[in-house]
Parts: C-alpha cells; sequence; structure tokens
C-alpha cells in the first residue's frame, strides 16, 4: 500500500507517464520494479517454499514416533521369544519332548537367526536320538556364532553318542583352552576314552583330574572305567564316595550325563 501511494504522487508530479525520463520518472521506474519483486515474493511460489518447508518438522516427528514403535515391538519379540526359550527349557527338564519340539519350532518362527534357536533345535534333535540332525543345528548355531560355548559343548555330546570320539576330543581341545579348570569338560574328556574302549587313556587322564575336585567329576569318571569293564561294585562304590562329598544335586547331573551316554546307571 505504501508503494502504490508513493507512486500516485509521482503520477501527479508528472514522472511516470511523461514523456520526459528525469529522476523523478526513473525512480518510479524502479519502486515500481521493487514493487513487481515484492508481489513475487508474497506470491504462490513463496507460499509453495514455505509449505515444503513446513512438512520436514512433522517428518521429524514421524520417524521418531516410527523409531519407537519399532523398538517397543522389538522388545516385544525379544520377550516372546525369551519365554519361549524359558518354557523349552523347563520342558527339556521335565522330559517333555513333544513340547520342547514345540518350543522350538515356535522359537524358529520368532527368531530363526538366533544361534540359541539352533541350539535348542539341537538338543531336542539328540533327545529323539536324530544326531545327524542335532549335529546340523549345532554347527548352524556355531556358524552364526563361531564362539558359542553351549553349541561346541552340546556338539561334543552328540559326537560321542555318534561313536565319532576324536572329533568330540577336538571339539573338547578347543573347550579345555577356553576354560582349562573345567571339570565337566574333564568329565567328558575321560568319558571319550572310556566309550571307545580306551580304558587304559581314560585312567591315565582321570589320574590328572583334581581330587577333592568342587565336582564329583573324578568319582563319576572312575565309576564309568568300571561299568564298562563290568565291575559293578567298584562303579557302585565310586557313587557311595561322590555323595558323602556332593549334593544329590551334583551328582544326579554326572549320573544323568552316563545314562545319555548309554551306561547303565540303574545299579547306583
Amino acid at each position: 500500500m505504501r508503494i502504490d501511494l508513493y507512486v500516485q504522487r509521482l503520477k501527479t508530479r508528472g514522472g511516470i507517464g511523461s514523456p520526459s525520463r528525469g529522476r523523478g520518472t526513473i525512480g518510479a521506474e524502479r519502486l515500481a520494479s521493487r514493487k513487481s519483486k515484492l508481489q513475487c515474493s508474497a506470491g504462490p511460489g513463496s507460499q509453495r517454499a514455505r509449505l515444503r518447508a513446513l512438512p520436514i518438522s512433522g517428518l521429524i516427528i514421524l520417524l521418531l514416533s516410527a523409531s519407537f514403535s519399532y523398538a517397543e515391538s522389538k522388545n516385544e519379540a525379544k520377550k516372546s521369544y525369551d519365554a519361549v526359550m524359558n518354557k523349552a527349557s523347563r520342558d527339556l527338564t521335565d522330559g517333555k519332548i513333544d513340547d520342547a519340539t514345540k518350543d522350538a519350532a515356535q522359537a524358529e518362527k520368532l527368531d530363526p537367526s538366533n544361534p540359541e534357536t539352533a541350539n535348542l533345535l539341537g538338543i531336542v534333535a539328540s533327545k529323539k536320538k536324530d544326531y545327524p540332525a542335532a549335529v546340523s543345528q549345532f554347527n548352524r548355531a556355531l556358524n552364526e556364532n563361531p564362539k558359542f560355548y553351549t553349541a561346541k559343548f552340546n556338539l561334543a555330546d552328540v559326537l560321542m553318542m555318534k561313536g565319532d570320539y576324536e572329533q568330540a576330543r577336538t571339539i573338547l581341545t578347543d573347550l579345555s583352552q577356553i576354560d582349562p579348570k573345567s571339570e565337566i569338560v574333564q568329565f567328558k574328556f575321560a568319558l571319550s576314552y572310556v566309550l571307545a574302549n580306551q580304558t587304559a587313556a581314560a585312567m591315565s587322564f582321570i589320574d590328572t583330574m583334581d581330587l577333592p575336585g568342587k565336582t564329583p567329576a573324578y568319582y563319576y569318571a572312575r565309576a564309568a572305567v568300571w561299568l564298562k569293564k563290568g565291575l559293578i561294585k567298584d562303579a557302585i562304590q565310586y557313587s557311595v564316595n561322590a555323595h558323602k562329598y556332593y549334593t544329590d544335586g551334583e551328582c544326579k547331573y554326572f549320573v544323568s550325563v552316563l545314562q545319555e551316554m548309554g551306561f547303565n546307571v540303574s545299579v547306583f
């Protein structure tokens, strides 16, 4: 409005539209040009520019909302997965293999790339005595996580069940380097010799184990040798001695391993 009034004054003075192009005329033209530019800057193009700028903050909010939603969804998925894995652990402990099989299938749907899933599938397969499938699943878990100690440990067990004692010892050697003081790994080492009918090698290895140890590993390794030789009374005596120094729960684990490996533990 102020520009329009000023231009009108110049017209009255003969600035605009008069034949001479004096300072007034030039000034008016410049003002008119400025007016035109201002009108253009206030026109639709400018509004579009502002409209293009406005959605940016909204987009950030949308992205943040999506990020929060994704995180929440991911947390829910993890909770569901953990619940399934916990149930599988209970079912395996209770000997509910069919239920554990269903749990493993559910874990596979929820998180197939998780090495824990492959490890669970391997355990279920080993409980069903499907040793090739078990080996495949444990190797799958190790491909996904080469440092997965539990999967290596389980793979060594299955290889012994299959009768592949040399390969089992190779894996047990790796585990003993990771945890040199593991009496359970030492116990499995001894069993690998016993199962291979190398009782002399087993006895030599057992002589290197700690006595007393933190677990009854030594006693049940000796018992395994006597069971293999058919010396039942000697085997029973080692089991009796183990119960003198260790809890029933500690002894139960080693007895269950012997049973799983095919030893007649009903005599204990």
